[in-house]
């Protein structure tokens, strides 16, 4: 047997065991793993099962935009139009509902239904009339911005329906509802993209648009179907957000827009598509929550918040294409 494959079968036999993207997201969980220590260490006061728990809750809302987020960049495209339908989700819900729950059951159909439909304008934009993802979600996130200012005028909008602050705040077994809400629905998003005929036709498309149209999957029809979930999912983490601060306000989801995009790069998905699942998005979003609180525990500026998260995304970026020349 000749040395070099002596040495290549302990590598082999790793790649055996652990696939090539399961590789960043084992990553990422250790990374969080040691974070939450480190939090343990800055605050021993605190109870760390509470810490723990807090982290859970609010990666919850970062978990639900970074899907649809993920299926754009799966496509090789992206969706910066997710703060502003984050924004217009949880305004338009706690303006219908007016603090009451009479109107909840047509206002959370109707709320979902508008914020799905700005995603379906992004989709039919780049799919059909060709312009590029970057201007198309930009341009409709800065339109319907101006929409909702133009409705709202920037003021906060009346409280929430009760049932929401309820769903956000209460218990079931002991544990936070918001994390049985967060388990239910990285079950549903693993399925959907990484165990679905669509989610495969994902693949394909970000994969080799060219090859996916020579074998007939409708490229427009997928293009616009992620997109809309996207602007969904969006419409779904502002619902949240609004049941857990009470309130609802345009700017609200603005701060979770570059923490999608780094959710799903740090995950382990490729920008230029084609590669990455749902659980390393997962793993981002817990990592990135869990870096929040550790940000929080040590009083840093929302300055230095912002340059982390941008060091994070170069840093992911690099590590990609060290991959890569690998492969």
């Amino acid at each position: 047997m000749s040395e070099t494959s002596v040495t290549d079968a302990p590598a082999a036999a790793r790649r055996r065991w652990v696939s090539p993207e399961m590789v960043p997201v084992l990553g990422v969980f250790v990374c969080t793993v040691l974070l939450t220590i480190i939090i343990a260490l800055a605050s021993p006061g605190a109870v760390l099962l509470v810490q723990v728990s807090s982290i859970l809750v609010s990666a919850i809302f970062l978990a639900v935009a970074s899907f649809g987020q993920g299926l754009t960049i799966l496509l090789g495209g992206i969706d910066l139009s997710i703060g502003v339908v984050m924004g217009l989700g949880g305004m338009m819900i706690s303006g219908l509902t007016n603090g009451s729950n009479d109107a909840l059951v047509w206002a959370l159909p109707a709320t979902l239904a508008f914020c799905a439909g700005i995603g379906l304008v992004n989709g039919a934009g780049i799919a059909l009339a060709g312009i590029p993802p970057f201007i198309m979600t930009l341009a409709s996130a800065t339109s319907f911005f101006g929409l909702g200012l133009g409705f709202s005028g920037g003021a906060a909008q009346a409280p929430v329906a009760p049932a929401l602050e309820t769903l956000m705040s209460a218990h079931a077994l002991g544990v936070p509802w918001p994390i049985w809400l967060l388990f239910a629905f990285a079950v549903i998003a693993i399925a959907f993209q990484n165990g679905s005929v669509v989610g495969r036709k994902l693949y394909a498309l970000g994969s080799s648009p060219g090859a996916a149209r020579v074998l007939g999957l409708p490229a427009a029809g997928l293009t616009i179907a992620a997109y809309t979930i996207s602007g969904l999912c969006a419409g779904i983490a502002g619902l949240l957000i609004a049941g857990y601060s009470s309130a609802a306000t345009l700017n609200m989801g603005n701060p979770f827009l570059l923490p999608t995009i780094a959710a799903v790069v740090i995950g382990g998905a490729r920008v230029t598509g084609g590669r990455g699942i749902y659980l390393g998005t997962l793993a981002g979003a817990l990592f990135l929550s869990t870096l929040e609180t550790l940000i929080t525990v040590l009083s840093l500026s929302q300055g230095l918040r912002d340059l982390i998260q941008g060091a994070i995304i170069i840093v992911a970026l690099i590590a990609q294409n060290s991959r890569a020349s690998r492969s």
